[in-house]
């Protein structure tokens, strides 16, 4: 939270917020804050943090190959980001074989797999140039690593 959000939530000038959140220098004192004032910031609640269902890090290697079955089904990353809620780079790292990733992330990509490997792209409005390109690039990968 900025300082700003701070003072709006709290009810207090962004002024002493940001007196409050500064650290003093080696030869400043502590400067004492009013009980009404750290009562305000204090009583803030913090926003809601996204944290993993599941926690831990997991290895990513059947992740990587459900996101390469669902690429050489025609399933874009970005149609995969979009349903996992993660950036479509994220997508890309994880099938590419990034060494591991989020426990939370992986239980969603079973799903994911699970709920869309039998399934036609081209139904869910996925375009046909997307799909082949999409297989094209998954050969080329397969390919790749088949060297």
């Amino acid at each position: 939270m900025s300082a700003q959000d701070i003072a709006d939530r709290a009810g207090l000038s962004v002024t002493l917020v940001r007196r409050v959140l500064r650290t003093p220098a080696d030869c400043q004192t502590v400067r004492d804050i009013a009980r009404t004032s750290a009562d305000a910031v204090l009583g803030i609640p913090l926003p809601a943090r996204r944290s993993p269902g599941a926690p831990g890090l997991t290895d990513s290697t059947e992740a990587s190959r459900l996101l390469a079955d669902l690429a050489r089904a025609g399933w874009p990353a970005t149609t995969l980001a979009q349903h996992l809620d993660v950036n479509p780079r994220t997508v890309a790292e994880i099938r590419d074989k990034r060494p591991s990733l989020h426990l939370d992330l992986a239980l969603r990509i079973r799903r994911l797999h699970r709920d869309l490997i039998n399934l036609d792209p081209a139904g869910y409005g996925i375009r046909p140039t997307d799909i082949a390109r999409t297989r094209a690039a998954a050969a080329r990968r397969s390919a790749a690593c088949n060297v």
